[in-house]
């Protein structure tokens, strides 16, 4: 089986505003029978970043709901996170100078299953690939 980590940021936003390269990426993952998969934290990280948009009045609570159930409608495999995951997570946020380690778990989920890494953070794509030497990062924008 092939596996792709997606960030919730990602999904988020092609379940809210789809664009040609959104929809470009997910064309890509059907054709070639990729399953999309992401640490446990993308549960909750979608679900926080709904919930912005209501509180920002982008979305209403319906509108919430809506677009929440259609992400975990997605054929998603969610991951639990475990210590070892956990630790090379905090060791790469160190290497990216970040002060929270949210994006590096998915770093460090796709660099232990050996896959790609896909997310709408071009400059964190830029900078893994430059800085960490991750040619595995993707951001969407480059499709």
């Amino acid at each position: 089986m092939n596996y792709w980590v997606v960030d919730a940021n990602l999904v988020v936003r092609s379940t809210l505003y789809p664009t040609d390269s959104l929809n470009a990426f997910w064309d890509r993952v059907d054709k070639e029978n990729i399953v999309p998969c992401a640490p446990r934290l993308w549960v909750s990280e979608t679900a926080s970043a709904i919930r912005f948009l209501v509180v920002q009045k982008i979305l209403t609570s319906n509108e919430a709901e809506d677009a929440l159930r259609a992400i975990h409608g997605l054929q998603f495999e969610i991951i639990n996170e475990d210590y070892e995951l956990s630790l090379r997570a905090l060791e790469l946020a160190a290497k990216l100078g970040q002060s929270k380690a949210y994006d590096a778990f998915y770093l460090a989920l796709a660099e232990k299953l050996a896959v790609d890494f896909w997310t709408l953070d071009v400059r964190l794509a830029n900078r893994c690939q430059r800085d960490l030497k991750f040619p595995w990062v993707h951001s969407v924008s480059e499709l």
